[in-house]
């Protein structure tokens, strides 16, 4: 038959175990609006009962241990989706830049300026010649490679702004990885005791998910508690030691690949999601692609009309290169032409009439000197457009696309792991009717004492 002291026990047990309660309701219902925290609870059992000859008499309840509430596979399919979508948009940003750059199709700056050159020539073909229609042809080769010159600078400005982008992000990669190995070690440190560091990992957690819109990893929990990093097949982060990426980059025939250091060793890394992944595909492909295209674009054109215009004479002499040059950056019209533009050639002859070489190259406008089936500069340049706003177009899809994924595994996630006050709140009053109904009871065990005490 138990005693008062074992009823004031098993009360006392009731009361410490409802102050647990109430302090963990407490300290979920603080971090509601915390990023990265999940929920906690209190994990009750009973305590091992008083054995009696008429059966086992409970001893109260203690407290198993606080367990965090958390769906490491929700988040780990949070965070490689997030990887995507960031990828996803620094690409879109990037091909943004590049259509803002160029135009639209209808609105071309450059597209516009080569028709404007193919039409002087057209005038000049079909006018008496005349010195005023040869600076006009001059004139309009001159408007021509200004675009192609601006475009070339806004590319190359779009190209810096992106290496700065990639620069801050690899700081940002490497800042976050020193972090998560930091928070292994004190993790280690506090689950000695057997115990789990619940707040400390929901911080580590936290940490590897910003590190995962940079770039896609993959994490492996150790026994002692610690967490791999791992990132395109590399241990970054083993318990409390870090490998950081040093911001260069080498040129392989894949294209350009970061770095990563080891013990003074380098090793090519090849991302394959995440903000940074996008960011080196933006520069790498995207905006090199455009300017190999548009680069192309500038050599086919000097190469077509210098083709025709070698082949003219004037009164000064035969024809001269009317382009130099072969790139966006280093096409120009001849010196001699800008000096003087009566060496504009119109004919394959000097004779009053011949307008041959002017309606050849009006005519590379609409049909390519390659002959049959080969495009012609514009339609290159259109194709390019066109190209470009198609893939714009793909991701716009895809990005928003992947923000609604992120969304429905963020409210996933959030529906798991995430606080509500409304439960909280009902919590809290269930666990203070338990502590009040504990006191009543020690209440009545004090009072059973004082009878006690009275009748001796």
């Amino acid at each position: 038959m138990p005693g008062l002291n074992s009823i004031m026990d098993t009360s006392l047990s009731a009361l410490f175990a409802a102050q647990a309660g109430l302090a963990t309701t407490g300290h979920n219902i603080a971090n509601a609006n915390t990023a990265g925290y999940s929920r906690q609870e209190v994990l009750f059992s009973p305590r091992r009962p008083d054995m009696t000859a008429y059966g086992a008499i409970g001893r109260g309840v203690e407290v198993a241990g606080i367990r965090r509430i958390q769906d490491d596979f929700v988040l780990n399919n949070l965070r490689s989706q997030n990887a995507r979508g960031q990828s996803y948009a620094a690409i879109d940003s990037s091909l943004s830049e590049v259509e803002s750059i160029l135009g639209s199709i209808d609105n071309d700056h450059l597209g516009n300026a080569l028709s404007a050159f193919f039409k002087s020539w057209n005038a000049l073909s079909q006018a008496s010649i005349n010195t005023t229609m040869k600076e006009n042809v001059v004139a309009s080769a001159k408007s021509l490679i200004a675009d192609f010159r601006s475009i070339d600078d806004g590319l190359t400005a779009l190209e810096s702004n992106i290496d700065s982008s990639i620069q801050l992000e690899i700081g940002n990669l490497n800042r976050l990885l020193g972090q998560v190995a930091d928070m292994n070690g004190q993790i280690m440190a506090a689950e000695t005791s057997g115990e789990p560091a619940n707040d400390l990992r929901d911080q580590r957690d936290l940490l590897i998910t910003q590190v995962s819109s940079i770039a896609e990893v993959s994490v492996l929990e150790r026994e002692d508690g610690s967490k791999d990093v791992i990132l395109a097949g590399r241990t970054m982060v083993a318990r409390d030691s870090v490998t950081v990426f040093q911001s260069t980059y080498e040129n392989t025939s894949d294209g350009y690949r970061m770095t990563v250091v080891t013990q003074g060793n380098k090793q090519a890394v090849q991302l394959s999601q995440g903000k940074l992944e996008g960011l080196l595909t933006s520069r790498d492909v995207q905006v090199r692609q455009v300017r190999e295209q548009l680069d192309g674009l500038a050599a086919k054109l000097v190469n077509e009309v210098n083709d025709l215009h070698t082949q003219g004479r004037t009164s000064e002499g035969s024809g001269l290169l009317f382009f130099t040059g072969s790139s966006m950056h280093t096409i120009d019209v001849n010196q001699a032409l800008k000096d003087n533009p009566t060496q504009v050639a119109t004919g394959r002859t000097t004779a009053a009439g011949d307008n041959e070489i002017a309606l050849a190259i009006a005519n590379l406008g609409n049909v390519s000197s390659g002959g049959t089936g080969s495009t012609t500069v514009t339609d290159e340049y259109r194709a390019l457009l066109t190209e470009l706003a198609s893939n714009r177009s793909t991701f716009e899809f895809m990005v928003v696309n992947q923000q609604n994924v992120v969304a429905a595994l963020e409210s996933k996630l959030a529906s798991v792991a995430g606080v509500s006050l409304d439960e909280e709140g009902a919590s809290m009053v269930r666990y203070q009717n338990s502590y009040n109904a504990a006191a009543k009871v020690i209440g009545t065990v004090q009072e059973m004492y004082d009878t006690l005490m009275n009748m001796v």
